[in-house]
């Protein structure tokens, strides 16, 4: 499972990168409710990465730290604006 979440943040941090918060949003609803676990994970990898003195891997998750309050608010709207909460979550 832990290894389902770490690729799924990989690939939130690259639409981050690439297309923006809002993709990323998309992304992030499709979860649903292992969006907790995954924000969890976010964090611990950043403070294992810190701590360890790869700079490279803390600065990448610690962006992804900073915008995600923002690209779970834009999930959530997302998510009323269409009328749906959990339909259409992945099934990890």
């Amino acid at each position: 499972m832990l290894e389902l979440l770490g690729e799924f943040l990989d690939l939130i941090d690259i639409l981050l990168e690439e297309e923006g918060e809002d993709a990323a949003s998309i992304l992030l609803r499709q979860i649903g409710s292992k969006a907790e676990e995954t924000r969890g994970l976010l964090y611990r990898l950043f403070t294992v990465c810190e701590r360890k003195g790869w700079a490279e891997e803390a600065f990448a998750y610690n962006g992804l730290v900073m915008a995600w309050p923002e690209i779970e608010k834009l999930a959530t709207q997302k998510a009323s604006d269409v009328g749906i909460a959990t339909q259409g979550e992945l099934d990890l």
